[in-house]
């Protein structure tokens, strides 16, 4: 069960409990009164948020609401044996601190001195990023997920949270990077019989979330910008019965504390899954594209489904149970696009798939130039029974112009994205195909979709600007990114690339 922190001040809620029951009746009161979740933790608290201590630099780091960096007074509490020094100053415990203006990268001297014998050094940090600190009970792999306990500083809903989880590392090449992206699912207590769900951040309420490193972007927003960009025109049949329906997926950026050691910039995901899309619970299916086989690119068939939940660079991840009828309609489908006549293609391929939906993920990876997601990194979801195939990406770092991969590098910035599936509906104008996109693309290039981007992207980078959060992971990770470049580069990127897709969408289509 999460443990939730909502603290204003502690001596007002004393007080009133005293007049209630006597001032004679101190047991009473103890007995009644239960401590703040960071007290619990051995941790100090200012106002709703724990201090999250990073032991191996001897910093404290902290979230603060961007409102309050002007003359800030924050409650201090802590557990009843520390004394604690803010600046030099003994400080009382439930009690405000004038911190005066809080500058960001600025490090507050704060001494703490337990049972009157030991004392610790560390430096304050505020940021205005939420803040997370997991400690893992021991080495983290793929598989399977182990106990840790978390504790967050959600900065979007002025709340601190406690909870147990199981994690595990995330991702095939990212694997091998020395930032670690992670999979979590949270736990009702150490057992992990039971998972628990909260809403995060403003965004779902649910127990399977990602932390992703974003360790090849440099810029740490692009997974998050392509998919807020996805989300705001992908279409399908589906979302009109499930109007709480998500396609794609949301994030939050962090920081992150990791076995009390600094990590970084994290962003905490929405997972991309049966909940998430609203699938039905009976007949939906989702595939997901992890290789560049033929298969994945409506190429041919090198062999056929077996009673698996993996075929040729798909993976079933709902229903997860095998079944060979689970397969058959992405099987049918590669197999109409590889193999079929023109006149059988033309005829039969809006049965199997969404034509607006196709649409809408072709011209998407184009506009952001994913070049990574043409084939492998996608999803393919069936709502129900009777409904046809639909698109959305995933893992969308390597866009938006990022040179930082060897599989991206020597890309041209005027690549066209596609594969055979979009080859033969382009070929063959499949009902006037061509005019659609063409009309689809002018509809979205019209309603402001570059400002809207670079809208986006403007307030994410600022956010980790203003935070300090940039110097932090810089210095974390041995690397000198200049985020005010970043989004110079983009932005530029964003309006090159979106003023080439335009004319090429109006001579070709």
């Amino acid at each position: 069960m999460f443990s939730t922190i909502n603290h204003s001040n502690v001596n007002i809620l004393t007080l009133i409990i005293l007049l209630v029951f006597g001032c004679n009746k101190s047991n009473d009161v103890e007995d009644f009164y239960e401590e703040p979740l960071c007290i619990k933790e051995n941790l100090i608290q200012i106002n709703n948020y724990c201090c999250l201590i990073d032991s191996v630099n001897n910093q404290l780091l902290t979230s603060i609401n961007a409102e309050e960096l002007d003359q800030f007074i924050g409650v201090i509490s802590f557990p009843k044996y520390y004394h604690v020094k803010i600046n030099g100053d003994f400080v009382e415990n439930g009690y405000g601190y004038d911190f005066g203006s809080i500058n960001m990268g600025d490090t507050i001297p704060v001494q703490i001195i337990k049972n009157d014998t030991a004392t610790f050094e560390y430096n304050l940090i505020f940021t205005t990023l939420s803040t997370i600190s997991i400690s893992a009970s021991t080495d983290i792999i793929d598989d399977p997920k182990v106990l840790s306990e978390i504790i967050i500083n959600d900065a979007e809903n002025n709340k601190a949270y406690k909870t147990f989880a199981g994690i595990e590392l995330r991702g095939g090449t990212a694997q091998t990077f020395p930032k670690k992206s992670y999979d979590l699912e949270f736990w009702a207590d150490s057992s992990g019989f039971d998972t628990e769900n909260e809403p995060l951040f403003g965004l779902r309420n649910d127990d399977d979330w990602h932390l992703d490193a974003m360790f090849v972007d440099l810029s740490r927003t692009r997974n998050i910008l392509g998919m807020y960009t996805w989300s705001s025109f992908g279409r399908s049949d589906h979302l009109s019965a499930e109007p709480s329906a998500v396609l794609g997926q949301r994030g939050h950026l962090v920081e992150l504390i990791m076995n009390n050691h600094y990590g970084g910039i994290y962003s905490m995901n929405e997972q991309i899954d049966r909940k998430q899309l609203k699938l039905n619970d009976d007949n939906g299916l989702l595939y997901k594209t992890l290789s560049w086989s033929n298969e994945i690119r409506y190429l041919g068939i090198e062999s056929d489904p077996e009673v698996s939940l993996h075929w040729n660079g798909y993976d079933l991840k709902f229903p997860k149970f095998a079944s060979l009828e689970n397969w058959d309609p992405i099987y049918n489908l590669v197999h109409l696009v590889a193999y079929s006549s023109d006149d059988i293609f033309s005829d039969s391929i809006e049965s199997m798939i969404e034509i607006d939906n196709a649409i809408d993920y072709w011209l998407f990876i184009n506009a952001i130039q994913a070049n990574d997601n043409s084939g492998k990194n996608m999803f393919i979801f069936q709502y129900d029974e009777g409904y046809r195939l639909c698109y959305l990406p995933w893992d969308l770092d390597l866009t938006f112009g990022n040179k930082n991969s060897p599989y991206t590098v020597d890309d041209p910035d005027d690549l066209i994205l596609t594969n055979n599936l979009f080859d033969r509906l382009f070929d063959l104008n499949v009902n006037n195909y061509k005019e659609k996109v063409n009309l689809r693309w002018n509809e979205l290039y019209g309603n402001n979709l570059k400002n809207d981007i670079i809208d986006r992207l403007t307030l994410q980078i600022e956010k980790i600007i203003t935070s300090g959060a940039s110097l932090r992971d810089n210095n974390r990770w041995g690397i000198d990114t200049d985020y005010n470049e970043k989004l110079e580069y983009i932005t530029e990127w964003i309006e090159t690339r979106l003023s080439f897709f335009d004319n090429y969408i109006n001579q070709n289509f």
